[in-house]
């Protein structure tokens, strides 16, 4: 048998750590010796060491750990939780990249202009008059994770309705504050033919920015156009939409367009 602190060397694992792993039944030593509550392990607990500090890189939590080791033999169960890990790792591994990517244009863009925020001058602001029409809509408060699921309702009302939608699909946005798990939203579809169902939409008079790419960037388009409002001497004359022209299930995020509409009237 080895002693705690011949484990401990050979395993790289500390003393405390070891102790703390007793503690939770992660890892209990092989004998304790009553006497002076020495703790003693046998050798093949060194790789049941060696899987606990594999499965940590994996970033696996010591719970999910303990878990595994106690279903060790269970092949199958393992594998799907490595598969699933993957999937985990794999999605951070393209948001980090992605955000290393922002990181690098913003260094670039500071050495070059002296300033980081210079892309919100890139954000053209149109000023648009809304032509009316006819939408068949459900307002909702929703997680906003489960934005499409809702939305998929709707399509679903229409087509076994068998009416045909006139223009792109639209969302309004009802809520007075940012909220993601609680967000007043309103998804709209507009139709060919007004129903007993349906509702005219007419925002008139609005201020319009084009949303190219992810929709982490609408604080951007939103910020912009708050600034334009005010500096034309409008005000906000409705709740905010957004009209969406592209499918999102057959486009990738970078490629998403999105019209973001403040409805406006002069103060």
């Amino acid at each position: 048998m080895l002693t705690i602190g011949e484990f401990s060397k050979i395993s790289h694992l500390t003393l405390k750590t070891l102790r703390y792993y007793d503690e939770i039944g992660l890892l209990k030593p092989a004998f304790v010796d009553a006497r002076n509550n020495y703790r003693y392990y046998n050798v093949p607990q060194l790789e049941t060491a060696l899987s606990i500090s594999r499965l940590k890189n994996y970033l696996f939590s010591l719970e999910e750990i303990k878990f595994i080791l106690t279903n060790w033999d269970d092949t199958e169960l393992l594998s799907s939780k490595l598969k699933t890990k993957q999937e985990i790792l794999t999605q951070q591994l393209t948001f980090y990249a992605s955000l290393l990517n922002e990181l690098k244009l913003d260094i670039h863009e500071l050495d070059k202009k002296g300033s980081i925020m210079g892309y919100l001058n890139e954000i053209e602001i149109k000023l648009v008059d809304h032509l009316p029409y006819d939408i068949l809509s459900q307002r909702k408060t929703i997680n906003t994770d489960d934005f499409l699921k809702h939305f998929n309702e709707l399509f679903s009302k229409i087509m076994f309705n068998n009416l045909l939608p006139s223009a792109k699909p639209l969302a309004i946005f009802h809520s007075a504050e940012y909220e993601p798990d609680n967000y007043d939203v309103e998804m709209a579809i507009p139709l060919t033919t007004a129903t007993n169902e349906t509702r005219l939409f007419n925002p008139g008079l609005c201020a319009m920015a084009t949303l190219i790419g992810s929709y982490d960037k609408l604080p951007s388009i939103h910020t912009k156009l708050h600034v334009w409002i005010t500096e034309h001497n409008y005000k906000l004359n409705g709740a905010p939409f957004e009209v969406y022209q592209t499918d999102p299930y057959s486009t990738q995020e970078d490629n998403n367009i999105t019209d973001v509409f403040f409805p406006i009237k002069y103060k």
